[in-house]
């Protein structure tokens, strides 16, 4: 192979490799954003149920008021 072929091939290959390592780290902080996502569902999630079996325990009182 000339000189000039090997160095366009590591040029593509530096190319590559810095391409690689950018994906690599938008996949990583995406991961992070997941598992902080998911983890913010639980806790609304858990909160909700929370807020719903407060609000079936207390009594609701339909009947009219005594002025009626």
């Amino acid at each position: 192979m000339s000189e000039k072929k090997i160095v366009e091939l590591e040029e593509k290959i530096a190319h590559l490799q810095n391409m690689l390592d950018d994906l690599n780290m938008v996949v990583f902080r995406q991961g992070k954003l997941i598992d902080k996502l998911n983890l913010e569902t639980k806790e609304l999630k858990t909160k909700l149920q929370d807020f719903n079996d407060s609000q079936s325990n207390q009594t609701v009182n339909d009947d009219k008021p005594p002025h009626y």
